[in-house]
C-alpha cells in the first residue's frame, strides 16, 4: 500500500491556471488540425460532415503575429440576424 501512496504523490496536479492553459493548448491544437488558421487568407471557410452542422470559420483580419477569427454554425439569432452561437478568437502564430 505505501507504494500506491508514493506514486500518487509523484503525479503532478494542475492548479486552475495550469488547467486553463491546458484547455487553451488543446483548443489551439484542434483548431490548427481542423483549419490551420495561421496559413489562411481572409475570407470564409467551412468544415462539413455528413449528418452534422457545418462549422464556419471567418478569417476577419490577418496581422504579422496574429489572425482574428470568428467561429460559428449556420444558425442565426431570430432578433438580430447575427450568427448564434459564435466565438471571436485571436490566434497567435509567433510562438
Amino acid at each position: 500500500m505505501p507504494q500506491a501512496i508514493t506514486r500518487a504523490a509523484n503525479i503532478p496536479r494542475l492548479n486552475r491556471f495550469g488547467w486553463l492553459m491546458a484547455v487553451y493548448a488543446e483548443n489551439h491544437a484542434r483548431l490548427a488540425r481542423l483549419f490551420a488558421p495561421a496559413h489562411l487568407d481572409e475570407g470564409r471557410y467551412v468544415s462539413t460532415i455528413g449528418d452534422g452542422l457545418d462549422l464556419y470559420l471567418d478569417v476577419i483580419q490577418t496581422h504579422r503575429y496574429t489572425v482574428e477569427l470568428r467561429l460559428t454554425y449556420g444558425l442565426r439569432d431570430p432578433e438580430t440576424g447575427e450568427p448564434d452561437p459564435s466565438a471571436f478568437v485571436r490566434v497567435y502564430r509567433d510562438a
